[in-house]
């Protein structure tokens, strides 16, 4: 099993607030491919009400997070965030459907 870094991460983003985020990829295609504004996917980080577990990754010598947010057994969000230079970047984000939130319970993670 995974450890999770849910804790640590609820740490970091205690210090940003609604006009620190940036985007990796373009905005309107990720609110497209998400299904929420812009606002919503900002406050559903900076609140962290359904995050349910959080992986800690090492990527071209930057630490990011894989944050799991899950609604129910059929539903959730995965964000893939970085801490940058007084901003939190997202860096991409989906949907997950039932079938893909099985396979993670199935792997380990605590979903």
């Amino acid at each position: 099993m995974k450890e999770d870094y849910s804790d640590e991460v609820k740490n970091f983003i205690k210090k940003y607030t609604q006009y620190d985020f940036e985007y990796g990829k373009d905005l309107k295609f990720l609110t497209k491919r998400m299904g929420a504004t812009q606002e919503e996917i900002n406050n559903e980080i900076l609140n962290c009400d359904n995050l349910s577990f959080a992986d800690k990754q090492i990527k071209d010598s930057e630490t990011r997070y894989a944050l799991f947010f899950i609604y129910n057994k059929k539903e959730g969000r995965k964000y893939i965030i970085t801490f940058r230079e007084q901003k939190l970047r997202i860096i991409t984000a989906f949907p997950l459907g039932r079938k893909t939130l099985k396979r993670y319970r199935k792997k380990g993670l605590n979903i």
